[in-house]
C-alpha cells in the first residue's frame, strides 16, 4: 500500500506538466498520451515481451541499480 501511495504522489506531481490529467480514473485511456513516461514503459514493454530469463536479469538489473545509487 505504501508504494501505491508513492506512486499516486509522483503521479499527480508530474499532473501540473499534462494539462489533461484528469485524476486515476482514466488511467488507462492516457497511458499511451504521456511524453515524459516512454522510456520506462518501452523498458517494461522490452522485458514483458522478453523470454523469463531475459525478464528476470532486466527487472533485478534496473531494480538493483536504482536502488543502490
Amino acid at each position: 500500500i505504501d508504494e501505491l501511495r508513492h506512486v499516486q504522489t509522483q503521479v499527480h506531481a508530474m499532473s501540473h506538466y499534462n494539462k489533461f490529467f484528469n485524476g486515476f480514473q482514466d488511467w488507462s485511456h492516457m497511458h499511451d498520451r504521456v511524453w515524459y513516461l516512454s522510456v520506462p514503459k518501452s523498458f517494461f514493454e522490452d522485458a514483458r515481451a522478453a523470454g523469463p530469463f531475459e525478464f528476470l536479469l532486466a527487472i533485478s538489473f534496473s531494480f538493483e541499480y536504482v536502488l543502490t545509487n
